[in-house]
């Protein structure tokens, strides 16, 4: 049994995880107690217990002004792939109204470490399951990382937050990355569309799943590798053999693609941080993280591969 009982909430977070609960009809009249997990950007997580059942689940409310980046109707149908192809929780209650879902508890896994997503065996489940997903049926929503970086840089200037004194500079660097890569052709396929480290959960048999599909929809699949091998800082060697991991025949114009997009990734993210920084009520120091983003994709942008990269498509 977890802390917290029912109808003793205290917080809006907890108002709304007790609202969604009671709507669970199988539920009802079981003996339900919960606790919040300290982890998590965007949402309020808890652990649920049902008490006859004997089983802890894995509950996720919606943070406050979330709605002004994520779509819970398309993040909902990606957890649902990622549930059904086995690289992601099985999806054990949803209460579509609430946009509130409640996870089987993924008992012996843990957060990844970066020293977890480079681990070689690790990591190419990682993208086995990227593999696993991208071949699925389509999402009902594209939102391409050129779309993703836009949106974001129009909340920005809305919300009168921060933003880096060269936006315009890195905003002609993604342009150009787009103009190269629409010339040379992609297939939007579904796309997790993050990177966060502990968004990958491993446990002592280093089997993986991956949770938090909220930025789920369609995209080029190059941008998911992208995203990893920023998030892990995967060196030369390891991303080829990543790469070759996922794709047998990849070569040059695949290994560009995701040159091109690594910056972009530092961009787009920096952006929702710094969007993060005036909507959010979730303590975290989101202003520090943004500059490093910024600071990341300048060096990278800077980099001769980069720029080799834009003619190799």
């Amino acid at each position: 049994m977890l802390a917290q009982k029912m109808n003793t909430a205290t917080s809006e977070a907890e108002r709304s995880l007790e609202a969604s609960l009671n709507k669970i009809s199988d539920w009802q009249g079981q003996t339900i107690t919960y606790q919040r997990v300290n982890a998590g950007y965007t949402n309020f997580n808890y652990l649920v217990h049902v008490a006859e059942q004997g089983r802890t689940y894995f509950a996720k409310v919606a943070g406050p002004n979330t709605e002004v980046f994520i779509n819970r109707q398309v993040a909902h149908e990606a957890a649902v792939l990622s549930a059904t192809t086995g690289v992601g929780p099985n999806i054990a209650q949803y209460i579509e109204e609430d946009n509130f879902e409640v996870y089987d508890f993924l008992e012996g896994y843990r957060n990844c470490t970066i020293t977890d997503m480079l681990d070689p065996e690790v990591a190419q489940k990682v993208m086995q399951g990227y593999a696993k997903i991208h071949a699925g049926a389509p999402l009902s929503a594209t939102k391409t990382g050129f779309a993703q970086i836009r949106e974001h840089a129009e909340q920005v200037l809305a919300a009168k937050a921060d933003a880096p004194l060269d936006m315009a500079e890195l905003m002609a660097r993604v342009d150009e990355v787009e103009a190269a890569i629409m010339a040379a052709g992609f297939t939007p396929v579904p796309c997790f569309n993050d990177c966060y480290v502990t968004n990958y959960m491993v446990n002592n048999a280093r089997e993986m799943k991956i949770i938090d599909w909220e930025y789920g929809a369609n995209n080029d699949a190059y941008w998911d590798l992208a995203s990893y091998f920023f998030e892990c800082f995967a060196d030369a060697q390891t991303r080829s053999h990543l790469l070759k991991s996922y794709k047998p025949d990849a070569g040059a114009k695949e290994d560009a693609r995701i040159t091109l997009y690594a910056p972009l990734v530092c961009i787009k993210w920096g952006l929702w941080a710094s969007l993060q920084s005036s909507i959010s009520s979730i303590e975290f120091d989101y202003l520090k993280y943004a500059d490093l983003l910024f600071l990341r994709a300048r060096y990278l942008i800077g980099q001769p591969a980069w720029k080799a990269a834009l003619t190799a498509l």
